[in-house]
């Protein structure tokens, strides 16, 4: 069967026909979430590449631009994303998604207005802001939307947006500072500032047709007539041990794949002397190609073993990119040559990006409908505060502080980003052990025998 004829059934069944002819076909929504997600990217990741000009014009250390890079903007996306993602299970979530879309675009215009330090620490906090609608309430959503054996590679597909936006934020970051070097401004507009206006413009009218043209799958009960059901407390409190080192497993993937993105550059800058365009060019190509193989290739993965009845096909997934990553992360700050260092981040890359689709899979899966995009929040807050934030400013503060010569960020990125892998990998593997609904979770219609145990049927 054709895979628009099996997403069919969420214009013929979920929304009524007054709906039905203005909706959108589930593969166009999510095209446009993807979309929405490759130009959260874009905004959020746009400054590792700038780090050089950034921090020459507002006078900055290292471990104030991890703040800048981190923490400003992980603070608001990671506590707002709770209030958001319950709004999200309890109203219509599109305005949601195109208030964040359009909050995040005017925020990334700001950054390229900034003139010193707090300036630019408030917009990206309001970027963030921005940001936090965003994954919760499209998780929720396209768990509603897509057939249940279909949902792995659907979120696998939505996850290659965060690669292709870091992508395209070092292809056409690398690319304009590129064109103009010379001067390092275009009519007195510095060329980092002029980056951060041309990748906020486009999410103005993206988030215009989202408002416009996506329609809810379903009713939506206003808050008077909400039937509570269980609530994040008590289905957190069913299973603490499998929530806590599933939360700080992939918080620790995160601490990986965030170090990566965020300090590859100024490795490759200061260890091999490489100039921003190359390095921008390279990375583009580094991060679309391996991060999006590598999230599409987990998902496909999950789903063929789901298939085959073998049991926590997540968790398997999760530790293969986690050991893997860790394996070639640390090759490749070993080595003195510099094609062979492209190749082995290239191949860490492609691991890093592993754990992103089962750590969204089974949370959908194993957590009550009313309570996914809370959970789903949950899980994006400790990704932001540790892997975001902690690791970034541990690189940084290492630089600064630890390894001062000039090898200090290969250091810092190997002990910080490789050791998250490794930490990883074991609370993985444990968080499997710790819930056996996992393994059944797959083959169920809904979210899986944690749902049940509450009484919820699927």
């Amino acid at each position: 069967m054709d895979i628009s004829q099996e997403y069919s059934y969420y214009r013929n069944n979920r929304l009524g026909k007054a709906d039905e002819m203005k909706s959108l076909s589930a593969r166009s929504l999510i095209f446009l979430f993807a979309i929405a997600y490759v130009l959260s990217f874009v905004d959020r990741q746009i400054l590792s590449l700038l780090i050089a000009p950034v921090k020459h014009d507002l006078f900055l250390t290292d471990f104030q631009f991890s703040i800048l890079n981190g923490l400003a903007f992980a603070s608001l996306y990671a506590i707002l994303g709770l209030p958001i993602s319950a709004l999200s299970d309890r109203i219509r979530r599109p305005p949601i998604i195109a208030a964040g879309i359009a909050v995040w675009s005017l925020a990334t215009l700001g950054c390229g207005l900034s003139h010193n330090f707090r300036q630019l620490f408030f917009c990206r906090m309001v970027v963030g802001t921005g940001e936090a609608a965003l994954v919760p309430a499209v998780y929720s959503f396209l768990a509603d939307i897509v057939p249940p054996r279909r949902l792995g590679r659907t979120l696998a597909l939505f996850s290659l947006g965060s690669f292709v936006g870091a992508g395209l934020a070092y292809l056409c970051g690398g690319a304009l500072l590129s064109a103009i070097h010379g001067a390092q401004s275009w009519h007195g507009i510095r060329s980092w500032k002029l980056c951060f206006i041309a990748v906020g413009l486009p999410g103005i009218p993206l988030a215009t047709v989202i408002a416009i043209f996506v329609k809810e799958p379903g009713p939506r009960a206003p808050f008077a007539h909400f039937k509570p059901g269980p609530s994040a407390t008590t289905f957190f409190r069913q299973y603490p041990a499998f929530f806590f080192t599933h939360f700080l497993g992939y918080s620790s993937t995160a601490v990986t794949l965030f170090s990566l993105m965020s300090w590859t550059p100024a490795f490759f800058m200061r260890a091999y002397h490489m100039p921003h365009a190359l390095v921008g060019e390279m990375m583009g190509v580094i991060v679309i190609v391996c991060g999006c193989g590598g999230a599409y290739t987990s998902g496909r993965l999950i789903d063929a073993l789901n298939t085959r009845h073998i049991d926590n096909a997540p968790v398997k997934a999760g530790l293969v990119g986690s050991l893997c990553a860790a394996a070639t992360l640390i090759l490749a700050m070993s080595v003195a040559n510099e094609m062979l260092c492209v190749a082995l981040m290239s191949v860490t890359f492609f691991f890093a990006s592993f754990p992103m689709p089962p750590s969204a899979i089974v949370l959908q899966q194993i957590v009550p409908k009313m309570l996914r995009s809370q959970f789903s929040a949950v899980l994006l807050l400790c990704n932001s505060l540790i892997g975001l934030s902690g690791g970034s400013m541990l690189i940084g503060y290492l630089d600064d502080r630890v390894f001062t010569g000039t090898g200090g960020v290969a250091y810092a990125l190997a002990l910080v980003a490789g050791g998250a892998s490794v930490l990883a990998a074991l609370l993985i593997y444990l968080s499997g052990r710790l819930n056996p609904a996992i393994e059944s979770a797959a083959a169920r219609p809904g979210y899986g025998d944690a749902a049940a145990a509450l009484g919820e049927n699927p």
